[in-house]
């Protein structure tokens, strides 16, 4: 009779416990859901979103620079003598 007992108070706290535990998550999840947070969530993901694509232009820009730099140096007539030759490095 008395292992009835503990195994009944430890399914009433088990039981318990569960329930609490359920409840926090759906008041979790209700405040997650809320419009206001929804906003708020879309808006600083939006900005994050807004930062990478501005620092990738940067830095296809800075690339892009770079790159044209680089062919200028190659192609690009050195002297005014090559100039007038035609003649390319």
């Amino acid at each position: 009779m008395f292992k009835r007992v503990i195994w009944f108070g430890s399914g009433v706290a088990a039981g318990a416990g569960g329930t609490v535990w359920a409840a926090r998550k759906v008041r979790d999840q209700i405040q997650r859901t809320r419009p206001s947070h929804l906003a708020v969530v879309a808006t600083d993901a939006a900005r994050a979103a807004g930062t990478v694509v501005r620092d990738a232009l940067s830095e296809g820009r800075v690339a892009a620079r770079a790159r044209e730099v680089e062919l200028r140096d190659r192609f690009e007539p050195t002297s005014v003598a090559d100039r007038h030759r035609g003649t390319r490095r």
